[in-house]
């Protein structure tokens, strides 16, 4: 093996060990402190963003203006200028598309200066998966019956620092419901391309009951957790559906009743000759009518009367010329030619149709 390649290996090597060494106190510890003995560390997920912040131990020390640099332990290479975080007055810097790997070791060093003069440098080493803070995300809920829709806030497009299986395996999204004591945790899987809004619907849910939705990361190797302000609503009481629909059969049905009682009631009146009666009497009719309206014909004129009408409201005129044929025998040729049926006699009219 060459002398370069031999030392090669061996920085490979000691790379992965201080991988290995900052990886175990990241999951060994709660709450881990990120200082040196001039300044304090805190890297955050703020809204899909790594940011980096400091603040100094030693307050009388104050800075004009700021510079950082890092590098990555597990790639040998000089200290890297951030070039927007280079002469600047904040105490942090947004490193989401400088730092393309969540799961690295990078070491930061943070000079500040006052004019051309530096009157302090930091410098912190940390495994970022297991030291970043998670911040939770921004979210909506909007309430149903019955279930809960909760819309997750994600960036239009995710930094490369989030691709992939990132937010199932470092940063696994929880969903907290709660409802009168009783706490629900969700696990919804998302997508590894996942961005703009992500819905998960919490369902079987008891109307008319209030319930509070709280959205956060959970980091697997860290036991603080940020929860998100809750966010209640009470779900609208359940439609009776089972009383509405009663309602309109029993609607129909009594529309049904009233108007089969009405045409039957029509059928019945025109039946009996109340309604619908004709004045258009054939010749024969109108004869004996005007017999019967003459003094001396007024007995005669009654008997034909009675007889018509017991034609008129109980069987067709055929039949009943055939019963009184001896009194009716000069009404079979106008009947003949005017093939009438007797339909309804009274009192004082007398209505026929054609058969």
């Amino acid at each position: 093996m060459e002398p370069g390649e031999s030392t090669f290996a061996c920085l490979t090597f000691f790379s992965f060990f201080l991988v290995y060494i900052n990886l175990m106190f990241g999951v060994l510890s709660s709450l881990p402190d990120l200082s040196d003995k001039s300044c304090t560390f805190k890297v955050t997920l703020r809204n899909f963003r790594v940011i980096l912040s400091w603040e100094l131990k030693n307050h009388s020390i104050v800075p004009d203006h700021y510079t950082l640099q890092y590098t990555v332990i597990s790639i040998p290479d000089h200290m890297k200028t951030v070039e927007h975080c280079s002469n600047i007055t904040a105490t942090f810097c947004d490193l989401t598309d400088v730092w393309e790997v969540l799961s690295e070791t990078y070491a930061v060093t943070v000079d500040g200066f006052r004019g051309n003069t530096t009157l302090v440098t930091c410098f912190i080493d940390f495994f970022l998966a297991t030291h970043i803070s998670l911040e939770p995300p921004e979210f909506d809920i909007v309430d149903f019956t019955d279930h809960i829709n909760v819309h997750v806030n994600f960036p239009p497009v995710m930094p490369k620092i989030l691709d992939g299986k990132v937010l199932q395996f470092y940063l696994p999204l929880i969903i907290e419901e709660q409802s009168g004591g009783i706490v629900k945790k969700h696990n919804p899987t998302l997508d590894e391309n996942v961005t703009g809004n992500f819905t998960y619907v919490i369902d079987n849910l008891l109307p008319n009951t209030n319930y509070c939705v709280s959205v956060y990361f959970k980091h697997r190797n860290l036991e603080e957790i940020h929860r998100s302000p809750v966010k209640c609503t009470l779900l609208p009481p359940a439609q009776d559906t089972g009383s509405s629909e009663s309602a309109k059969i029993g609607g129909i049905i009594t529309m049904f009743l009233i108007a089969a009682v009405f045409i039957s009631t029509i059928l019945i009146l025109k039946r009996v000759g109340y309604i619908c009666l004709r004045n258009d009497f054939p010749k024969v009719l109108r004869r004996s009518l005007m017999w019967g309206s003459i003094p001396h014909r007024r007995d005669h004129a009654l008997s034909r009367r009675q007889m018509l009408n017991r034609c008129a409201t109980q069987a067709p005129l055929s039949s009943c010329l055939l019963t009184h044929l001896p009194i009716m025998y000069h009404f079979l040729y106008p009947i003949a030619v005017f093939p009438y049926s007797c339909y309804s006699f009274s009192f004082r009219k007398i209505s026929c149709f054609y058969v």
